[in-house]
């Protein structure tokens, strides 16, 4: 499309180079240096507004139009003087459906400075809708700010109602479960083409729930701000993040109006995936009331081997199993534990006593609690539970009792002693005791030893005698 170029702005830039040559001559004669250039802004009252909200003005020295689709944006410096006084650029700032862009005169597409039309302008040719939030221009002279004088709106304006949304949460990092995250939404009213407002507006989350907006009429431009909160879980924490989608929508007129989907990302703590468990053992013994319920086995004793199995770790798992050589099998209640359940399980046949566990006076075995954190497996650190043999060498009782059988039989001897010289005296009477006891013993056998040599000798001399004859 062709653009009208005004037809002094040649002789604007030879007047313009014309000073420039003066101005250095007069540096050569060492007249006063050039004013600096300044930077200054827009009228607020001139912002924001669209082009076809604005005062309208087609001039074919200015920009043109109208034309389809497109506005004329025309600015001002009021009480400029060119070349002294004048625009050097001009930078605008406009909202848009695909979000916030900068234009800056003479060198963008379709924009000119003017200067040959008493005070210095500006002008630029922009998409219909568009609209002006800010400005600034670098200047030369004394000038404190400058004016959009006019627009020209597009001939058949297209209307594009339209929103846009940005989300953030907070806290992002390090959550765990139970953390509640607090999350903003952001929604803007970006339509072009018009000055009717959205309504209706509310925020969906496919995580959040119970999302509220300060707001939820827009006017074109207008934004508001909507809130949401999320409490972590322990499925967000064994994914690692929670990840979660948001759109906003309201109403022009009977339209549906959506945003863009917009996406956060929270990041939790590393799941920590890990297994505890306590083993126990009971002695089941075949000789009943003869046997001590000691806790010690005897061959052919049946030993139960239980387990609890906990879940010490961050994260949810399953397959939950115990593995224990000794015992054989064994099944749990649950094979899934969440952070901080446990389970019972047990062997599911009990380990009898062999000959070679007496040989080796117990019964030692070893156990190890598993699990799947999705492809990782999971192993608990060992239990292990010893059962001694009784009366076997790793009986702990029979230093005790040897030295209880000691002094019980020494104890026992020195009363039963007692006693039994005390019943047999009972029994068989005592001798009758005259004069000493020991004289008395002594001769007394002495009599009785010599009168049995007496027998013995003559006995035998009879013998001797009948064997002769």
């Amino acid at each position: 499309m062709s653009r009208l170029v005004p037809s002094g702005r040649a002789g604007a830039w030879g007047r313009l180079a014309a000073g420039a040559l003066l101005a250095g001559a007069m540096l050569t004669v060492g007249a006063s240096p050039a004013m600096a250039d300044t930077v200054i802004s827009i009228n607020p009252e001139n912002v924001p507004t669209t082009a076809a909200d604005f005062t309208q003005k087609c001039d074919p020295n200015l920009g043109g139009g109208p034309y389809e689709n497109e506005d004329v944006w025309v600015f001002n410096l009021p009480g400029s003087n060119p070349p002294t006084d004048e625009f050097v650029t001009v930078t605008g700032t406009w909202s848009t459906p695909s979000g916030t862009v900068t234009r800056t005169i003479p060198t963008a597409q379709d924009s000119a400075l003017v200067n040959n039309m008493g005070t210095s302008k500006a002008w630029i040719v922009l998409p219909a809708g568009w609209t002006l939030t800010g400005a600034t221009a670098v200047v030369t002279g004394t000038e404190r700010f400058f004016v959009l004088t006019h627009t020209c709106a597009a001939s058949n304006p297209q209307v594009r109602p339209s929103l846009s949304l940005t989300k953030k949460g907070a806290p992002a990092s390090g959550l765990k479960a139970g953390d509640v995250v607090t999350y903003t939404y952001t929604v803007t009213n970006t339509s072009t083409g018009t000055t009717s407002s959205i309504t209706g507006i509310t925020v969906a989350d496919d995580t959040v729930t119970g999302i509220t907006c300060v707001a939820t009429s827009l006017a074109p431009g207008a934004s508001t701000t909507c809130t949401g909160k999320y409490t972590v879980t322990a499925a967000d924490v064994a994914a690692g993040k929670i990840v979660n989608v948001a759109q906003a929508s309201g109403l022009f007129g009977q339209q549906t109006v959506p945003s863009n989907k917009a996406t956060f990302t929270v990041t939790t703590q590393k799941p920590q995936a890990s297994l505890s468990i306590d083993k126990k053992a009971r002695v089941d013994s075949d000789c009943r009331e003869k046997c001590e319920n000691d806790g010690f086995a005897a061959k052919g004793d049946k030993i139960h081997y239980t387990y609890r199995v906990t879940n010490t770790g961050t994260v949810t798992i399953t397959d939950v199993a115990v593995n224990d050589p000794t015992a054989g099998p064994v099944v749990c209640n649950s094979t899934t534990l969440a952070p901080g359940t446990s389970t019972d399980c047990h062997a599911v046949k009990p380990y009898v006593v062999t000959h070679s566990d007496v040989k080796r006076g117990k019964v030692v075995n070893t156990a190890r609690a598993t699990g799947k954190f999705g492809s990782q497996t999971v192993v608990s650190d060992p239990a292990t539970v010893t059962v001694c043999i009784r009366h076997g060498k790793h009986d702990h009782r029979k230093d005790h009792d040897k030295g209880h059988d000691k002094d019980h039989d020494k104890d026992h001897d020195k009363d039963h002693g007692k006693d039994h010289d005390k019943d047999h005296d009972k029994d068989h009477g005592k001798l009758p005791v005259t004069g000493d006891d020991t004289g008395g013993t002594l001769a007394l056998g002495g009599g009785l030893l010599a009168a049995g040599s007496l027998l013995l000798g003559a006995s035998r001399f009879r013998r001797r005698a009948g064997s002769t004859l």
